[in-house]
């Protein structure tokens, strides 16, 4: 059995300085955190990560290496409002990466970016019997429902559909449906909010727009989901094993007006969630002076064991 730590970080402008170096030392502190090290980083905002030979991409590699000792190694990934993609950094002692589309490729396709086959190194001794599972990292539109659920239908393919164990996780800007989730105050959110995440109705009353998040996790009816792509929500699997924080936002207060909500989501397909352990969902709350915060957005990790052999396969269209 190995138990794989993943955390999910929106490292806020990629810790990129006004006069173009990096100051790593937020996502650092960030990392200091963890009781272990996460052997799977899911990073959102790695901004100009990719310039100057991917400095910044292997300065945070680096950095979260120094933080926790361990030898990280990462890859960015593709966004299509500039230059400020998701990044995958992981632990190459634990994992084997065995397919990552490279945005420039021309042989790839959009449903396929930023989605890594993994193997797991200590679950066989040779290449053929290891383990293996997907892992996903996206950033949503922060300003628009309608580009949001075309970005979940998108990932619709690796819910249902994928035989291998997937998680997926991202800032993606947006709440799902369910009166048991931190809740936005419309009355008292700004019209840019309103706008962004909400839906006015015919009567002029506002409402929010679950619609993009709902598509992966099913939409709440009564006191469970239905439908959907086939993800679970590792937030409500912690929260109906009886986590305290499993609810939690993942933005800090203050942050957005109107209250802050969950953004950032973990998610697991059907052949994953077997695997999750939902009491090991954290949302870390930063301490201290706001001023001194690593980011934005909170720092949220989970783990899940692998032991099973999934055999090798490559993905059809």
């Amino acid at each position: 059995m190995t138990r794989i730590g993943t955390a999910l970080f929106n490292c806020q402008g990629g810790c990129l300085l006004p006069e173009g170096s990096y100051d790593f030392r937020r996502l650092q502190q960030a990392a200091a955190d963890v009781d272990t090290a996460p052997a799977l980083w899911l990073i959102n905002e790695a901004k100009l990560w990719r310039a100057d030979a991917n400095v910044g991409l292997h300065g945070a590699a680096e950095a979260l290496s120094d933080a926790l000792g361990v030898p990280y190694v990462g890859v960015l990934g593709a966004s299509p409002r500039g230059p400020i993609p998701p990044a995958i950094i992981y632990d190459p002692t634990v994992l084997v990466l065995r397919a990552w589309w490279n945005p420039d490729d021309p042989y790839s396709y959009a449903d396929k970016l930023n989605v890594a086959r993994f193997a797991v190194r200590d679950t066989a001794p040779d290449g053929d019997s290891r383990a293996e599972f997907l892992a996903w990292v996206d950033h949503w539109h922060p300003d628009s429902g309608t580009i949001r659920r075309q970005e979940a239908a998108r990932l619709a393919r690796y819910g249902r559909e994928t035989r291998l164990p997937v998680i997926g996780g991202g800032d993606l800007n947006a709440n799902a449906s369910g009166p048991h989730l931190p809740q936005r105050d419309w009355t008292i959110a700004s019209h840019q909010r309103r706008s962004a995440e909400g839906r006015r109705l015919p009567d002029g009353a506002w409402v929010t727009d679950t619609d993009a998040v709902d598509h992966l996790i099913g939409s709440w009816e009564g006191d469970s989901r239905t439908g959907g792509c086939g993800y679970r929500a590792i937030a409500e699997l912690a929260w109906r094993a009886g986590s305290e924080g499993g609810l939690l936002p993942t933005v800090n207060n203050n942050v957005d007006s109107g209250g802050a909500i969950i953004k950032d989501w973990l998610v697991a397909n059907p052949a994953m969630v077997p695997h999750v352990d939902p009491r090991s969902y954290h949302v870390h709350i930063p301490s201290g002076d706001p001023a001194d915060w690593p980011s934005d957005h909170r720092l949220v990790t989970a783990a899940f064991d692998l032991a099973q052999t999934f055999k090798s396969q490559a993905e059809p269209r």
